[in-house]
């Protein structure tokens, strides 16, 4: 016996050696492995759809950015001065959304998942885990800077005529940059989960409405002090743009290594490239190890205290429902009461809105700017036409990824939806409500705004609001409707439910509807624009118009009345 027991404790001992990095990252690329092989195999139109959608963005955006330097290289002088104001304003901006996105990424991947509880109590050390859901949170939050910046760079480069030198330069500064707002992003979520328990992406995104309202005001005064003289346009800018370029941010040192680059001078790149790449390694390596140090404390008071629910909060999401739904009857608004109050405690739902609405504001806020004396009928119909568009875009994306799924999760729970004193009819009917009300208000917001900025003629800016509104109610019907037609209500995950074969046809069918709208639009556009007359709609422009109405609410309704009639005969 005593050999017996002499000999089998060694072995149990190496069985449960600590992991190390080595082995947790195999695991994660062979957890990323899997998906692709899943998505390949369940989803192959879904792929397809979106290898297509981004090749279509990537080489619209390569012929935007070659064509605007192309055209810039006709004056040299002036183009050697703005081409690094361009990389100053981009990286940037950059840092900030990098920094955002990784914050959201990683207290979801360390504190909001079932993954960091079996990591944290198997025996490994908390800084491999840490190491790899960094590494992790950043390969998904730059995917937004590789979409970017590589047609930027292809741009430049063909624009230009810079050899294999400029491309390999800006590739490594582009990859060196990447660690640098991710490694404080990571340090900000932890943060909040250390010190506002239970509350922290309440806090993460509050956080960042209140930066993009600080920036919005900051912005908001370029309204005021407009001078039509543009020797004083010029100086204002200047000193506008001058705060963009401290010494000490990274995105100076990455604009320096890319500008040396394009003049030939090595040495200088070179410098520069190091420079980011030994600060981002060891704001890497600092992040890594406060986090780590830190992250035991930091995930026991994440989920350590109870969350309590304020009853001024319920009284103010009641009389929000109420003011904004006061023409439903009370029973209908008592469902829609539980949509708002789901949609506030979501922010992943309403930070999309705010991130993509917010950073379309910021464009059309400083819009006056960039033209004191004012943009002629051509082009502001351009403008309004490539507004509407973007908007279009952003509500598809936003009603295909969070409406379609809203009909699966209440199917999951049909037992509960079958005691209310309501047809099913009118559930899907008061789902199509709360989303039409959420969407509408966002997107009229910024179209308001972009009529503001442009100072439209009545006629174009009721075409635009019009418009925007037909979408709308289009995308939130066909969400709403196919949602019940083809719906999902074995899965829990409204993500899973979202990228399955429903979420596909209902993601084609709106990107089917916004080629539509956004083509009358631009019908309307060229038609006034060839007229010169923005504020006179003749008969051609009121019939596109009464199209572009009558597709939007066609669309609405018979999307609606397929899912209704399905919804009622489904059997849970």
């Amino acid at each position: 016996m005593g050999h017996t027991t002499s000999t089998t404790a060694p072995v149990a001992t190496a069985d449960f050696a600590a992991p190390g990095f080595g082995l947790l990252l195999r695991l994660k690329l062979t957890l990323l492995r899997n998906r692709i092989g899943q998505l390949v195999n369940q989803s192959p139109i879904k792929l397809l759809l979106v290898v297509v959608f981004m090749t279509t963005i990537w080489c619209s955006l390569y012929f935007v950015f070659d064509l605007v330097f192309r055209h810039m290289r006709k004056w040299e002088h002036q183009s050697s001065v703005a081409i690094p104001y361009v990389f100053h304003i981009f990286f940037v901006a950059m840092s900030f959304l990098l920094a955002f996105s990784t914050a959201v990424l990683i207290y979801g991947a360390l504190f909001g998942r079932a993954e960091p509880s079996f990591l944290l109590a198997a025996p490994n050390r908390s800084r491999n885990v840490v190491a790899v859901m960094f590494l992790e949170a950043m390969f998904f939050a730059s995917w937004s800077l590789v979409l970017l910046g590589m047609p930027l760079m292809l741009a430049i480069g063909q624009s230009q005529g810079h050899g294999f030198w400029f491309y390999a330069t800006f590739l490594l500064t582009f990859l060196a940059f990447v660690p640098i707002p991710s490694a404080l992003g990571m340090c900000v979520a932890w943060a909040v989960a250390m010190w506002i328990p239970r509350s922290a992406k309440k806090a993460t995104f509050l956080a960042g409405g209140i930066s993009l309202f600080a920036a919005v005001l900051w912005w908001g005064r370029l309204w005021i002090g407009r001078s039509d003289d543009a020797a004083e346009w010029l100086r204002r800018f200047m000193t506008e743009m001058e705060i963009l370029r401290p010494a000490l941010l990274p995105s100076t040192w990455v604009t320096h290594a890319i500008k040396y680059s394009m003049e030939g001078k090595t040495a200088d790149a070179l410098f520069y490239l190091g420079v980011t790449l030994s600060t981002a390694l060891f704001f890497s390596w600092v992040a890594i190890n406060i986090v780590g140090r830190g992250l035991f404390t930091a995930f026991g008071r994440a989920h350590a205290i109870p969350v309590r629910a304020s009853a001024s909060n319920g009284r103010a999401s009641r009389w929000l429902t109420d003011a904004l739904f006061f023409y439903r009857p009370a029973k209908v608004r008592a469902l829609i009461l539980k949509d708002v109050r789901t949609f506030l405690r979501d922010p992943i739902q309403w930070a999309q809105l705010v991130i993509l609405f917010g950073l379309l504001s910021l464009y059309l806020a400083y819009l006056p700017r960039t033209r004191p004396d004012g943009f002629s009928l051509q082009w502001k119909a351009l403008i309004s036409f490539l507004n509407y568009g973007a908007v279009t875009l952003i509500l598809s994306t936003f009603t295909s990824r969070f409406v379609f799924p809203m009909i699966s999760i209440e199917g999951r729970q049909m037992w509960l939806v079958g005691l209310w004193p309501l047809s099913r009819a009118k559930v899907m009917w008061a789902k199509f409500d709360f989303a039409l009300t959420i969407t509408a208000f966002a997107a009229l917001s910024v179209t308001w705004l972009s009529i503001r900025a442009l100072n439209l003629p009545w006629g174009l800016a009721m075409i635009q609001a019009g418009g925007t509104l037909s979408a709308c109610v289009g995308l939130c019907g066909l969400a709403v409707g196919l949602g019940a037609r083809i719906p999902s209500y074995r899965e829990a995950n409204t993500g899973r439910i979202a990228s399955g074969l429903g979420g596909t046809v209902n993601l084609m069918a709106s990107i089917g509807l916004v080629a539509a709208t956004v083509a009358l639009m631009g019908l309307i556009c060229s038609h006034m624009a060839g007229t010169e007359t923005l504020h006179r709609l003749d008969r051609t422009v009121m019939l596109l118009y009464a199209g572009q109405i009558v597709l939007g609410i066609g669309v609405a309704v018979a999307a609606m009345q397929i899912g209704v009639r399905s919804f009622k005969t489904a059997e849970f």
